[in-house]
């Protein structure tokens, strides 16, 4: 009850205070309060339970506690003689720029913990430049201030216990302690289904398992939840018996795990959910593509649903996503292969799925993923741009499920950080970066085109932000003004949309360009097809553009997230249907279908489904739902005739 008093009285002398006050060093920081620690566990004089935790994570809250000489432990408190308060709260600056500063804080109700110049402070506010995080190492606590590192100290002779050294031999032992729903992750590669399977195939039960971060680590308790009820069984694998002989549809399978190990730790997770498809069949020459998911991964599960009910229990051909997974400053390669990559495998359900990076991502470890997909990627897009899937490929017959059914696709990825061009002191956004890479490809597939979609998929667009006719906002209004310089409006946009202009035209592609990366920043997204005008970008530095009638398709893939600009969970399910391609513009959240637009092919490349394995194969490992390797045309044939009806009759929204 006490400390519950002194954080009300702190917070109302909060508002009197001046927001520029910065308390010294030296009387902030008291050394213990009541509570009781026994195996990793403290136990506060009210009674709550805190529990010893491996890192600091996003929005969580800690106890950090100090090793004493006699083996005891104190608690980090911040005292300045009107409030004492030891909850901290962890946050990391998520909703920020790709190009900011990474920046975490350690804050109490009252206050924030911050190292200056060797020393230790509370303060309200704090200004600098640079990297400025918090950091856990699994002894010591450390602060980075734009590269230089200092560590939290313990003294028990001093009179000022706590303070701060560069010195890493000197740093305090530190134990920090949670408490939650969620205490330290454990899970190290999340459960997922290895494929999809189909409907009356006769496909074995499913099977999910996970692995836990190290061996050292004891399970206390697994319970396993199928579409959100408990199973029984409580292992580190789980078969899903009840998943058998469904109609299509999609399940979510996810567990919680609590754990221990030698050291005291104490673990609770639960698991991403993974999606387990259930389909009636593939729908030939189609994918489903996003750009800006911005960690909101469960909408990538709720738009492969919203396919399967659209379609009466089909599935797209591939999935492609088109950067920016990731929040706030651009994310290094194995941050972002070890932690984020496993919370998104799930709900891709298994489906094919290619990447292209965003300004947010790892160049690096997305064009890995994309090459270790075995798709038809070329070596080349390591460098940043290049083929990732072609469907006629031999690598798509070898290593493709549902994606061996868009034989008629290619797809051609351009990472967002090969546009970036050093001008003096700055990086500035420049397609001509790329140019010939793009000429080379188009140069190479016309020699042997017979008729293939080819798709790019960009993160960054061509057209000018805000200039654009199709630059409206909600209410309809134009926006008719220059929006961003380099970030959005890019150097030379022109160029590219002339060049991919003048190969659709002479040799009669089929040719749409994908983007996202604005999220719908002061406009509605838009397609423009053959005919329509595009304007671009010349020099975005003067503000020059010109326009170019379009010989290709030219459209937004999606933003599929809901929480930055005007996003509201938007994707993009593109297929062929008879001499047509349609684009269909949907929410992955609710049913509301948003646009649809019908585009006449150059040629005819209507696909055919084969009997045996281009929609469908066997899974290979003993442990994934097996699917079956057969799978009748009429099914096919007749959807593909249910949707052109339903192209000739639904209007354009």
């Amino acid at each position: 009850m006490f400390p519950l008093l002194l954080a009300a009285v702190s917070s109302i002398l909060t508002l009197v205070l001046d927001d520029n006050y910065v308390y010294s060093a030296a009387e902030d920081f008291t050394e213990i309060l009541p509570y009781t620690s026994e195996n990793g566990i403290i136990t506060l004089d009210d009674g709550q339970q805190w529990f010893k935790a491996t890192e600091l994570e996003n929005d969580r809250n800690y106890l950090i506690t100090v090793r004493r000489s006699d083996g005891s432990d104190v608690m980090l408190t911040a005292d300045d003689k009107i409030s004492a308060e030891y909850i901290w709260h962890y946050a990391e600056d998520k909703m920020v720029t790709s190009t900011s500063f990474h920046r975490s804080e350690l804050y109490t109700d009252t206050h924030r913990l911050c190292c200056y110049d060797s020393d230790l402070y509370l303060t309200k506010n704090w200004w600098t430049s640079g990297d400025q995080t918090w950091n856990y190492d699994g002894s010591r606590l450390y602060y980075n201030d734009d590269g230089k590192i200092t560590y939290l100290t313990y003294s028990e002779m001093d009179d000022i216990h706590f303070g701060c050294t560069d010195d890493p031999s000197m740093a305090a032992q530190i134990s920090l302690y949670t408490a939650g729903e969620e205490l330290a992750r454990c899970i190290k590669t999340q459960p997922c289904a290895e494929s999809f399977v189909i409907e009356g195939s006769g496909y074995q039960a499913p099977v999910f398992s996970l692995e836990l971060i190290n061996d050292s680590i004891v399970t206390d308790s697994v319970k396993w939840f199928v579409d959100g009820v408990e199973q029984t069984g409580g292992e580190l694998s789980f078969t899903a018996d009840e998943l058998t002989d469904q109609s299509a549809s999609i399940h979510r399978v996810s567990c919680i795990v609590e754990a221990h190990d030698g050291e005291e730790h104490h673990y609770r997770e639960r698991s991403q959910d993974a999606i387990f498809v259930i389909t009636k069949g593939i729908v030939p020459d189609s994918f489903i593509t996003f750009s800006d998911v911005h960690e909101q991964y469960d909408l990538i599960g709720k738009a492969i649903e919203g396919v399967l009910e659209r379609t009466g229990g089909y599935i797209p051909s591939l999935v492609v996503c088109t950067g920016d997974l990731i929040n706030g400053p651009t994310m290094d390669h194995d941050t972002m292969l070890d932690r984020y990559i496993p919370r998104l495998k799930p709900y891709l359900g298994g489906l094919d799925t290619v990447f292209v990076a965003g300004n947010h991502d790892s160049s690096k470890a997305i064009s890995e993923l994309s090459i270790a997909a075995g798709l038809g990627a070329d070596d080349g897009f390591s460098d940043g741009c290049g083929v990732i899937f072609r469907g006629s490929s031999d690598e798509v017959a070898e290593n493709g499920t549902n994606c061996t059914a868009a034989k008629n696709i290619i797809v051609y990825g351009i990472n967002y950080d090969t546009i970036n061009k050093r001008s003096g002191a700055l990086t500035v956004q420049d397609y001509d970066c790329i140019k010939d890479q793009i000429e080379s490809f188009l140069n190479e597939t016309a020699k042997n085109y017979h008729g293939e979609l080819i798709v790019f998929s960009a993160h960054a667009g061509l057209h000018v932000l805000g200039v654009q006719p199709q630059s409206v906002n909600l209410s309809g209004y134009t926006v008719g003004s220059w929006i961003g310089a380099n970030a959005y409006n890019i150097d030379h946009s022109y160029d590219i949309a002339e060049l991919i202009n003048s190969y659709a035209d002479k040799y009669g592609m089929n040719i749409i360009y994908l983007f996202g990366h604005d999220h719908s920043r002061s406009e509605e997204e838009f397609i423009l097809t053959e005919g329509d005008v595009l304007i671009s970008p010349t020099k975005s530095e003067y503000k020059e553009t010109e326009s170019l009638p379009l010989n290709f398709t030219y459209a937004h893939a999606g933003y599929l997230s809901t929480t930055i600009g005007i996003a509201d969970a938007h994707y993009s399910f593109i297929y062929k249907s008879g001499d047509k391609l349609v684009y269909e513009f949907l929410r992955a959240d609710t049913p509301d279908f948003m646009k649809k637009k019908e585009i006449k092919l150059k040629k005819s490349t209507t696909a055919v489904v084969s009997t045996n394995t281009a929609a469908v194969t066997t899974i290979k490992k003993s442990s994934s739902p097996q699917t079956s390797d057969k799978l009748s045309l009429m099914p096919v044939l007749l959807f593909s005739a249910g949707l052109f009806w339903i192209s000739r009759k639904q209007k354009n929204k």
